[in-house]
């Protein structure tokens, strides 16, 4: 005998008052002829209420399903809905559903997953939010508090980034609901197990919603009993790689379609880049990861494919892990230190274009230039001395450097300035010679003569060719480096002493880059990598312009890319914590076990993510987070670039035997 229960209608009074709160569907087994699904068919199909009791005399105390068995007494199911308040989607967010893999321990439940999908027309996606982006704009002029405001100026930037890509057919809208449905023979399992992935997935930023009262309706939704097979209130708009991340075979997808192949997701399709894409509000990236994560070599794959589409590339490399590929590209490496063919003076101006009234003029860069040597000056003076830095003494410093370019070189903002006349004092010659640059030594001598200044200039002594310590003097030179038309360069920094000459070389050679390169042409697409980027961290001073070029390089159309395997550094700093904000792309590679618990926090990483990079990631594979789009990504090399970034000594040859085999094939 088979048994429907179902709700009485209690908007018809007559039937309420001539039937009980249930009817009783009863078919007698004496007016049919038993068949084989009589043998099978359950005994008992009801949803319970929190006041009905099991067939043990238990209160249930929540709404489930209860479908009586011809092989067991009874099974009970509860329905959720998933509801995803991270604001995106990210692959293999749901692969602990299909493989039950919560930590159950010996609880015996099962898990059924349904995934209800409706095409909605593209038209009529992109009016929706046409409407809400309207809703948006006109809240913005209403007083509110930040914190909202703030929040509403995000969900505009990713309704306007929605609407950008529906309307490029990059995407494809849908209506789409995942279910899950719970079952267990035993009550007290299906409760416990349901408490178990509510409480897992909140961690993930996806809530759980029971349809309480149409638990029956939501069960028959997962079979081929109903024509539609979802709730509007569980339904939420999702683009097609969205709907990709909740499928098990699916991984999402990086929108961009141009720039190059950085690498690729777990389907072995290409993941493009392009830093310079529309979508970005700048061009900045962070890449991070344990030692041995591979951050060096997905570095040198999006440096190496850029260099060849136009982008000249600046390194700051603290160890001298760039060396070899930088050489063997036949490029600078500015190894600073007192034995180098290569000097650079921070006294250097440049010819740049500068937008005077609407007109473009060529003017020399004396004012930037001025300051960026004052900055390098006082810090020089700080590293021996923390409080001679009066008023007085910064003015008076200020002037003697104003004075070496005016006065003694007879610098001014005018380009024929910077070239030597002719011997009748009034015409440049048709191969004109640069004047040379003031020095960090004359300003010494300067600072010398004068009384105010004489206490402050015996500070500054050792830093040049009048003291005793060649190799704190290696910045009083005559610049050998011209970077006109070099594609790639890099600073080394490993030969200098850590306690002053690396501080102080990072320093002054980010400055230096700042006024030389990262500034200068703007139509010229740029990128400075700084490596060990938590070494900047621990300087003030450093962070701080750090931090400021992250802001500002966008308005030269110029990139920073910062690669750290010191997350807790940042995470510690205003400065890197400013780094990190602004930076849309992030590359999250293999971490330690001691930084993974803040990296979760600081960048919202779901439970899942944490746990792929803490336990999952290996070399070169990681999480790339551009925006809110994120993929799983393999950053591959191919056997010439195996060879070209490889930095261990020990295993260049092997690379390089491999690299011509491939050739001979």
């Amino acid at each position: 005998m088979f048994k429907l229960f179902k709700k009485a209608d209690k908007t018809n009074k007559k039937s309420t008052e001539q039937q009980t709160e249930f009817q009783k569907i009863h078919i007698k087994s004496e007016d049919t002829v038993p068949t084989e699904v009589d043998f099978i068919a359950p005994t008992l199909i009801r949803e319970t209420t929190p006041k009905d009791l099991t067939a043990e005399g238990v209160n249930v105390g929540d709404y489930y399903v209860e479908i009586g068995g011809t092989t067991e007494f009874a099974r009970y199911y509860r329905s959720f809905y998933a509801e995803i308040t991270g604001g995106s989607t990210y692959a293999g967010m749901f692969d602990n559903l299909y493989v039950g893999d919560f930590g159950q321990g010996s609880l015996e439940a099962d898990i059924d997953i349904g995934i209800h999908v409706e095409p909605v027309d593209t038209s009529t996606e992109l009016d929706s939010v046409a409407s809400r982006i309207r809703s948006i704009k006109s809240d913005l002029y209403r007083e509110m508090p930040d914190e909202k405001r703030e929040k509403l100026k995000d969900e505009l930037y990713d309704l306007e980034e929605r609407q950008r890509r529906l309307r490029q057919n990059l995407e494809k809208a849908f209506r789409a609901s995942l279910q899950i449905v719970v079952s267990a023979n035993d009550l007290k399992n299906v409760k416990r197990f349901s408490n178990l992935i509510i409480r897992r997935f909140a961690g993930n930023q996806i809530i759980l919603r029971s349809p309480d009262g149409k638990q029956l309706d939501a069960f028959f939704n997962m079979t081929p009993l109903r024509d539609t097979a979802t709730y509007k209130e569980h339904t939420f708009s999702y683009e097609t790689s969205n709907l990709a991340d909740m499928f098990p075979f699916g991984h999402g997808k990086i929108s961009h379609s141009s720039g190059i192949i950085w690498g690729r997701d777990n389907l072995n399709r290409p993941i493009f880049y392009n830093a310079w894409d529309n979508s970005l509000m700048n061009r900045n990236a962070v890449i991070m990861g344990g030692s041995g994560a591979g951050k060096t070599n997905s570095a040198l794959r999006l440096i190496h494919h850029d260099i060849f589409r136009g982008v000249r590339h600046a390194i700051i490399c603290p160890k001298g892990d760039y060396r070899r590929y930088v050489e063997e590209m036949g490029c600078p490496y500015i190894d600073l230190g007192e034995h180098s063919p290569y000097k650079i003076n921070f006294f250097d101006v440049d010819i740049e274009e500068q937008n005077i009234n609407g007109q473009i003029v060529k003017r020399v860069n004396i004012e930037s230039t001025i300051a960026a040597a004052r900055t390098i000056i006082y810090r020089m003076i700080r590293i021996l001395d923390d409080n001679v830095l009066t008023g007085i003494i910064k003015t008076r410093i200020d002037q003697k450097i104003r004075e070496l370019y005016r006065d003694d070189k007879k610098i001014t903002v005018d380009p024929s300035s910077l070239f030597e006349l002719d011997e009748d004092a009034t015409t440049i010659s048709m191969t004109p010679k640069l004047k040379e640059m003031p020095t960090i030594g004359d300003l010494y001598l300067k600072l010398k003569e004068d009384p105010e200044t004489k206490e402050v200039a015996e500070l500054l002594k050792s830093f040049t060719r009048h003291g005793d310590s060649p190799t704190q003097a290696i910045f009083d030179c005559q610049s050998t480096v011209r970077l006109a038309d070099t594609p790639l360069f890099a600073f080394g920094l490993a030969d200098l002493d850590d306690e002053i000459m690396k501080p102080l070389g990072l320093f002054i050679s980010t400055k230096w880059l700042s006024t030389k390169f990262s500034h200068k042409d703007r139509h010229i697409q740029k990128r400075v990598v700084v490596d060990e980027a938590q070494i900047p961290m621990e300087d003030e001073e450093t962070a701080r312009w750090l931090e400021n070029e992250f802001r500002v390089v966008r308005f030269f159309n110029a990139s920073m890319v910062a690669i750290t395997q010191g997350v807790e550094v940042f995470a510690r700093s205003q400065y890197g914590l400013g780094i990190l904000k602004n930076s849309p792309t992030k590359l999250f590679l293999k971490q330690d076990s001691i930084d993974i618990d803040d990296m979760q926090k600081k960048f919202s990483l779901t439970a899942y993510e944490a746990r792929f990079l803490l336990e999952t990631a290996g070399s070169g594979l990681g999480i790339l987070r551009i925006n809110e789009e994120r993929s799983i990504i393999q950053v591959t090399l191919s056997p010439y670039e195996e060879y070209l970034f490889e930095t261990d000594p020990n295993k260049i040859q092997a690379k390089r035997d491999a690299y011509y085999a491939t050739l001979r094939r």
